[in-house]
């Protein structure tokens, strides 16, 4: 049996303070895979920044893979990645 990868998720914003924290430590392969991950991890993300139904991010979130701004939920992670998640629209 394969080992899932694990990530470092660092948050930024509003999700690091509803979190309380600035990074959680998630297995999986995909996003979507670690944004169900996120939000098993961090019950207060569900229903403000991760979609309690469907697992994945809410409008105005996107997640930073290495230099990359992404919302593709079967986008494959390397585990030496860097993982970010962070509002969409940040700055004024």
């Amino acid at each position: 049996m394969a080992t899932r990868p694990g990530h470092t998720v660092e948050l930024f914003g509003f999700p690091r303070l509803l979190a309380g924290q600035a990074a959680v430590s998630i297995e999986g392969a995909t996003l979507a895979e670690i944004a169900g991950g996120l939000g098993a991890a961090c019950p207060s993300l569900l229903g403000q920044v991760i979609d309690r139904d469907t697992g994945w991010l809410l409008p105005g979130y996107v997640f930073v893979v290495g230099d990359r701004f992404t919302s593709n939920r079967e986008l494959a992670v390397d585990p030496s990645a860097a993982v970010l998640l962070v509002s969409a629209a940040a700055g004024g």
